[in-house]
């Protein structure tokens, strides 16, 4: 997933308690990172790691950049 550089190298944990909202983004998809144990992945990897549907990963990636790109 393509992120602005300071998000590059956020784990998803640091990025779900910083911006909750992301992790409404992930749920509507059926991304499981909010209930999962594991919150060390990096979040750039997140979108290919659970999922192969490339119109479903772009339509994911636009929805989060669009809540970035207005902070």
């Amino acid at each position: 997933m393509r992120l602005p550089e300071e998000f590059e190298k956020i784990t998803i944990g640091r990025m779900l308690a910083e911006h909750p909202h992301i992790g409404e983004i992930l749920s509507k998809y059926q991304i499981d990172c909010v209930t999962c144990g594991s919150s060390s992945c990096l979040f750039k990897n997140v979108i290919a790691t659970h999922t192969y549907d490339r119109k479903k990963a772009i339509m994911i990636e636009k929805e989060i950049n669009d809540y970035l790109s207005g902070l």
